[in-house]
């Protein structure tokens, strides 16, 4: 993380926000789908589970900022 530009970061704390939609920093698998869903609306439940478990670091179920961080960098 310590590579991205100030303001790329702020954008994607901004952009991670949007989906956190409960605001308890953290995103689940049915807001991590939004988010897919945008990117490619022809992406199967399976595919994104498959991206959810790949960004999920940490195999909480959850995805954190930095975990997000990683997966949008492609890291």
């Amino acid at each position: 993380m310590g590579a991205m530009r100030p303001d790329a970061l702020d954008e994607l704390r901004e952009r991670f926000q949007e989906y956190d939609t409960d605001g308890d920093g953290r995103i689940v698998f049915a807001e991590f789908c939004q988010l897919m869903a945008e990117l490619d609306d022809e992406l199967s439940k399976e595919e994104c589970q498959l991206a959810f478990q790949g960004a999920d670091h940490d195999d909480d179920g959850t995805i954190a900022f930095d975990e997000f961080v990683a997966w949008w960098v492609g890291s």
